[in-house]
């Protein structure tokens, strides 16, 4: 059922891949929160899912501290799927995992994608390379774009 199992040669970037995976199978989670405070830590994460083969689904999840998370889900076309991958996919991170990083003080990023191999590659603020604060924020914009020109839905 799932298309990512068995992948080859950076095929985990491509949306074809999960053309037959089950709906709401996780492609692409983007997390970052406020570290280093007594308050509660605010978070902010943007995950997108499948949905259909010309559609994906984004949720926007929002914290400001307190105990209420607010939730938005956007349906979205399959082709801004497909840019956020190939986001992942150049930035290098499938090779954080491996390397020793920097941590960034007073903040706290998380960005998970599929592995090629059934599972996710889960990388972090504390082992990314240099310019990995700019890379993060560089997925968060290739995701948050794709808000504006998705359709607000109430269905997981």
């Amino acid at each position: 059922m799932f298309g990512l199992f068995g992948c080859t040669n950076n095929a985990q970037f491509d949306i074809k891949t999960y053309q037959n995976a089950e709906k709401n199978t996780m492609l692409l989670d983007y997390y970052e929160q406020t570290v280093g405070t007594p308050m509660k830590q605010p978070y902010y994460e943007l995950v997108l899912y499948t949905y259909s083969d010309t559609q994906a689904t984004l949720e926007e999840i929002e914290n400001g501290g307190m105990d209420d998370e607010t939730i938005t889900r956007y349906l979205i076309p399959i082709e801004g799927a497909q840019e956020m991958l190939t986001a992942v996919k150049k930035s290098g991170m499938a090779r954080w995992n491996s390397r020793e990083g920097i941590a960034i003080c007073g903040r706290s990023n998380v960005c998970k994608f599929p592995d090629g191999n059934g599972g996710y590659t889960r990388v972090t603020s504390g082992n990314m390379p240099e310019d990995g604060s700019r890379i993060f924020g560089e997925i968060k914009i290739a995701m948050r774009k794709w808000i504006s020109k998705g359709t607000v839905v109430t269905e997981p």
